[in-house]
């Protein structure tokens, strides 16, 4: 009948109609998330069209594990003659991984304002590390880093921290004699995680936590903590991450509550002793505390300002990260390449000598070091340079800006910088750049920071960068006093894909000879 034709006619049409707008809605979804390589420079090299480095960096960081992001972004340079490169990601991702000095030093310092902590960076990383200063802009940031500048003076380095680095060393050296006892292999890499996460607790909160005494990462909090920081990692790569972490759809945001979990339960007990039953910090806290986050509270209290237990807790832990990971990270890098160098275990011993005067029973001071351990600030900060604790970085522009080089960086454009490369051009560190020479550190040239941001540059210099190097120093005149150390025979170390450098649970495998 005429009815029914009309009826399936407009049913038809109607039908036709939906489906066409269905198509043109999922075409645009697909054109918003399709990669879009920058333009106007040279791009990486697999670069694919729709994918941009989507499917390869999946591949290579994710599923085979063969490299860690800045290894991956590390041999790109390699590849391309050492230039600037742009990059795309399905979702929507695009920038720059700068190498020149000019560019470099353009976006931490000479355009600090145009370069922010972008709010995907920011989003990425709240669930860990919150509105902590490792995770913030502006204000926020700069009114953290005026009120944490306190806690880094040469009193505080001199009477509190030092003294602890001496004692938690000494620590280090009765267990390394168990470990010489034996000839099995020993990961270092556990020793020197738990030595700075003594540290850093004893420094920040006064908490005698005491994992030297186990000498295993496994405990809940720095077990908890090294899975979350692998886990949100991958978040840069998959653009639908929130929609997993809401749901709880991928053993990545699965694993990462769970570890987030059990972080919280450790920081909340040290947040316990800052407050009261109403949510104000208590009075009786903070007298005669000489602790980091003593001196912080107590300063913020001068100035008028009041934080809350939420902001304890963020500041508490990007405390920890940057107490317990990088001096943690670095020092296993000493090793790393210790073994390789034997020549610099002598020399570190030789060096120690002077510095323990005889006694290596007692304590380190500083004192004992200041100004007369050239030889270990050499090794230390060489082991950096090859093996950069935070090894990439970025931040996101705020405005088109052209860079020095030229690159034309479009609003919105991630701009990362690459220490892990920066730090081994030959152009500027000689031909030997790619190679351990600690050598290169103990001839009174002073080597530009933007060419070796291992402790960032500009406005967001380290704070901490003086207590690390005193942190390291003391760690390796200690150990390198009383014992040599041989890697395991056929070990080479696997680096994992991480906030900071670290090597995977195999960590740092040597033979500890007692001399």
């Amino acid at each position: 009948s005429k009815a029914t034709v009309s009826v399936l006619y407009c049913s038809t049409h109607t039908m036709y109609w939906g489906l066409l707008f269905a198509v043109v809605c999922i075409g645009y979804a697909l054109y918003k998330l399709a990669a879009k390589p920058p333009k106007g420079v040279a791009l990486h090299h697999k670069t694919e069209p729709f994918l941009g480095i989507t499917r390869d960096i999946i591949e290579k960081l994710m599923k085979t594990k063969e490299v860690t992001g800045a290894e991956y972004n590390l041999n790109e340079f390699r590849s391309n003659g050492w230039k600037t490169f742009g990059w795309a990601l399905f979702g929507g991702k695009f920038g720059y991984t700068l190498y020149t000095q000019e560019d470099v030093k353009f976006v931490l310092k000479d355009e600090f304002n145009s370069f922010v902590k972008g709010k995907g960076f920011i989003d990425i990383f709240y669930s860990l590390l919150g509105d902590g200063i490792f995770n913030t802009n502006g204000d926020k940031w700069k009114e953290q880093r005026i009120t944490m500048a306190h806690m880094f003076n040469r009193r505080q380095l001199r009477d509190r921290m030092s003294t602890t680095f001496g004692n938690h060393a000494q620590d280090m050296v009765q267990i390394l004699q168990d470990a010489a006892s034996s000839s099995d292999p020993y990961n270092i890499q556990e020793l020197f995680y738990c030595y700075t996460f003594d540290c850093i607790n004893m420094i920040a909160f006064n908490r005698d936590v005491n994992s030297l005494k186990g000498v295993e990462r496994d405990c809940a909090f720095q077990a908890a903590f090294d899975t979350a920081q692998q886990r949100v990692i991958h978040r840069f790569i998959l653009p639908w991450w929130k929609i997993s972490e809401k749901y709880g759809l991928s053993e990545d945001e699965r694993m990462l509550k769970k570890a987030l979990n059990n972080i919280n339960q450790y920081v909340e007990q040290v947040v316990d002793g800052y407050y009261d039953e109403e949510g104000n910090i208590r009075d009786d806290a903070l007298q005669g505390d000489q602790t980091m986050t003593g001196l912080f509270l107590e300063a913020a209290k001068e100035e008028g300002k009041k934080y809350d237990r939420k902001f304890l807790r963020d500041m508490i832990l990007n405390t920890v990260i940057a107490g317990r990971d990088t001096t943690g990270s670095a020092l296993t890098s000493c090793v790393e390449y210790l073994v390789q160098h034997p020549e610099w275990q002598d020399k570190l011993a030789e060096e120690a000598k002077t510095c323990f005067g005889g006694n290596t029973q007692e304590a380190l001071t500083f004192d004992d070091i200041e100004g007369k351990s050239p030889v270990a600030e050499a090794v230390f900060l060489e082991a950096l340079r090859l093996n950069p604790s935070v090894p990439s970085n970025e931040k996101i522009a705020v405005k088109d800006v052209t860079l020095p080089s030229g690159v034309e960086v479009k609003k919105d454009a991630i701009v990362g910088w690459l220490p892990m490369a920066t730090s081994r051009y030959k152009g500027y560190w000689g031909e030997d750049a790619e190679e351990f020479n600690p050598t290169r550190w103990m001839k009174g040239k002073a080597y530009d920071d933007y060419m070796y941001p291992t402790f960032n540059a500009g406005p967001r210099l380290c704070l901490g960068k003086n207590m690390a190097i005193l942190e390291g120093k003391t760690a390796l005149l200690t150990i390198f006093a009383h014992f040599r150390f041989t890697a395991k025979k056929g070990f080479k170390p696997t680096h994992i894909a991480s906030v900071t450098w670290q090597n995977d649970h195999n960590g740092m495998q040597v033979h500890v000879n007692e001399i």
